[in-house]
């Protein structure tokens, strides 16, 4: 067990698997619990991410019902026929409805991948996030502004055979690659730690070498159904935004995640404190609001012409993320429509995710740019 290895057990109560991302290990799980065409649910308000690793381990996506008050899966109107497994979602950090989801999966013998991705801190029940299921995942390119992430699992015997075919799968990648995977979260958390973001942002808006990247990319459809279940093939894909995401990391890049590792409590508390803040606000989402108090990635807020807020924010010098829009069933046609497109096309239409480190600035920001709350449009 490598010391990284050995700090996340301490941290998760179980074994745990080091991978070069969440989505490598998101893939491993699938493809060692699930055979090809088999049938998992996932949330169409999900990362793009989540649904590359279900096309590249060869399985078919079914759309979920989504709850209007979070964005995750909405379990007591899920139709769980003809279903092998439940991927979660947590989107935001905010839990999914788990304690249901494993109630039916246990009593239909489905599996249950709790991917927390987005939930690095999140706790139900006195459990943290992640350690439902039969395996779970973790990101550290999310949560500790770093790169990695962990697969963890309950059952020693899966555990070696994931470790097998991790190896397996794993690239070694070019010096500069491996150089590249240090300076780069090193440098983030540089333009992070000075408030040099905005400046960074407003210097490559000016000379015109980034856009907004809040949508999802082209998915070019027939491109990628050609070579569904191919991994190499479906690189470019599975590597959207993350070049090394299945890339070996290198002693130099270990030791920078294992400090990273540690930074992330150093946050708990303000990130409780700005979530406090935006659960104050008018535009909350209202499962934010209802819950307790969790230390979220980010507090989902559900706001009227969100696009033109979101332009508003990029010419003060914010750069807003996790926007997953349209729903995974829009942007793929491919897949059969899920069971509430109204609520899932609702919800990534007006939600703006805001880091609750950043809470009292982002209030400011959207009161002067006269944001206003999304109404429910009659789902509560």
């Amino acid at each position: 067990m490598s010391p990284l290895e050995d700090l996340m057990r301490h941290r998760v109560g179980q074994d745990c698997l080091h991978v070069p991302s969440a989505r490598f290990g998101l893939l491993l799980a699938l493809r060692h619990w699930f055979d090809p065409g088999d049938r998992v649910l996932i949330a169409p308000t999900t990362s793009e991410a989540v649904l590359f690793m279900v096309l590249a381990a060869d399985l078919e996506p079914v759309m979920a019902p989504v709850s209007w008050r979070d964005g995750n899966i909405d379990a007591p109107r899920v139709n769980w026929s003809g279903l092998a497994g439940v991927i979660t979602t947590h989107l935001y950090g905010q839990p999914d409805q788990i304690r249901d989801l494993i109630t039916q999966c246990e009593r239909r013998g489905l599996v249950l991948i709790d991917d927390a991705a987005h939930a690095f801190q999140t706790m139900v029940g006195g459990r943290l996030a992640g350690t439902f299921g039969q395996a779970g995942v973790y990101s550290l390119a999310k949560h500790g502004r770093a790169s990695g992430g962990f697969l963890t699992t309950p059952n020693p015997g899966a555990l070696a055979a994931l470790a097998e075919a991790r190896d397996a799968l794993l690239l070694s990648g070019e010096p500069r690659d491996q150089l590249e995977a240090v300076v780069q979260p090193m440098l983030r958390e540089t333009l992070h730690r000075t408030g040099a973001v905005r400046l960074m942002w407003h210097l490559s808006r000016r000379l015109g070498i980034v856009k907004w990247s809040g949508h999802r990319p082209a998915p070019h459809e027939d491109a990628l159904m050609a070579v569904r279940g191919n991994l190499s093939a479906m690189d470019p894909w599975l590597g959207i935004d993350h070049d090394g995401w299945r890339m070996r990391p290198g002693p130099a890049l270990c030791r920078y995640q294992r400090a990273r590792l540690r930074a992330i409590d150093r946050e708990r508390e303000r990130r409780l404190a700005g979530v406090e803040a935006l659960r104050r606000t008018p535009w909350v989402a209202a499962g934010v609001r209802e819950s307790p108090v969790r230390p979220l990635l980010r507090v989902p807020l559900l706001v009227e012409s969100r696009d033109e807020i979101v332009a508003g924010l990029e010419r003060l010098g914010v750069v807003p993320g996790f926007v997953y829009d349209p729903p995974l069933d829009d942007y793929l046609p491919m897949i059969q429509q899920g069971p509430t497109p109204e609520i899932a096309r609702w919800w990534t239409g007006h939600v703006l995710p805001v880091d609750p480190l950043d809470a009292p600035r982002m209030v400011r920001l959207l009161t002067r740019l006269g944001a206003r709350p999304a109404e429910s449009a009659g789902f509560a």
